[in-house]
């Protein structure tokens, strides 16, 4: 079997389909790889989308890897907040690296950051849940030209101490709480 060297790379293939979304050049942020016999990370990071003051990023090389849990596609993340600091997309594909092959990534999952995610928040934790930024057939069953598909997942921050909050109300009343704003970064706790 021959090689085409036409033939686009999954990574070319994945900012091709985020590039069709956003039309816009964004920064990329490497990651050096805690995997053994895996690439590094990347952060790929939007300013001021979906608005001015906001940071959209999104992560490649989660999917390189491998989980038993991931039957239907494997993720990569994307974080949107209302904040202008690009730790926020850094901060994505260091967990991402730290994470890969260990957690799932799956909706309603939790990740306690241990510290505080960046300079302008004291949240220091996140949970995971479908990316409010996109439509559903742009973060779901992305073709990368292999034998799996990519599946966009969003990191959403919170504070750490809203865990018990969150695992009591649920996923949908915490999203609906109204303390909750998914793209703030200074908002009130939400408590019950």
């Amino acid at each position: 079997m021959t090689s085409n060297s036409t033939e686009k790379t999954p990574a070319a293939l994945y900012l091709e389909h985020l590039d069709k979304i956003f039309q816009v050049e964004p920064a990329f942020y490497r990651e050096a790889s805690n995997t053994e016999g895996l690439p590094g990370l990347t952060a790929i990071v939007y300013k001021d989308i979906p608005e001015k003051g906001y940071t959209t990023a999104f992560t490649y090389g989660l999917s390189l890897g491998t989980h038993a849990e991931w039957t239907l596609g494997r993720p990569e993340l994307c974080i949107c907040v209302a904040s202008d600091n690009d730790a926020w997309g850094q901060v994505a594909a260091y967990i991402a690296n730290r994470l890969r092959g260990d957690c799932p990534f799956l909706y309603g999952q939790t990740i306690n950051f241990g510290t505080r995610i960046s300079e302008d928040s004291d949240m220091d934790a996140f949970f995971i849940f479908a990316p409010s930024i996109l439509d559903r057939e742009e973060y779901t069953d992305i073709d990368v030209g292999t034998d799996y598909k990519i599946n966009i997942a969003g990191l959403y921050p919170m504070y750490a101490d809203e865990t018990d909050a969150y695992e009591k109300l649920g996923l949908k009343d915490f999203w609906h709480h109204p303390d909750y704003d998914n793209y703030s970064v200074n908002r009130k706790k939400v408590t019950i």
